[in-house]
């Protein structure tokens, strides 16, 4: 994939109807929804919180170590009408060859394994030129 700008979460917050994901790239900071349980999950995992059991992410990224295998990047590639749609990029290597997957799955999987491992998350010029910018609101919001 290419045109692809870095991101970072900045925030994920509780809302009166789920959550909410505060992204910001290239300067622009918006806004992606999240039904309430999806939205724990990833609030959970932004904050490094950690059940007495694994949760489903934690779960997720174990599986992947025991494959030797790593997250390598998250990428949100599309939006339609506010449905915002990611891959996640795993990589596998061995003593043949490398093999790289693309997994589509929900934002609020994906961010939140990322979050969990480490892997950097990026948006695509596409997403970024169709999202409204929520700076200002955001900067209010936080008091700043």
């Amino acid at each position: 994939m290419e045109n692809l700008v870095e991101a970072e979460i900045l925030d994920v917050c509780p809302t009166p109807y789920g959550y909410a994901a505060f992204v910001r790239a290239a300067g622009k900071i918006f806004v992606i929804h999240i039904n309430r349980m999806r939205g724990m999950s990833l609030q959970y995992a932004k904050e490094n919180r950690k059940g007495e059991r694994p949760f489903t992410h934690e779960f997720i990224l174990q599986l992947l170590d025991g494959l030797d295998c790593s997250v390598s990047k998250v990428v949100i590639y599309h939006v339609d009408d506010g449905t915002f749609y990611t891959k996640m990029i795993v990589e596998m290597d061995n003593e043949v060859s490398q093999k790289i997957v693309e997994i589509d799955a929900r934002p609020s999987d994906t961010i939140s394994v990322a979050l969990r491992s480490g892997a950097p998350v990026f948006v695509t010029h596409d997403v970024l030129g169709k999202v409204e910018d929520i700076t200002e609101t955001y900067r209010k919001i936080k008091g700043e």
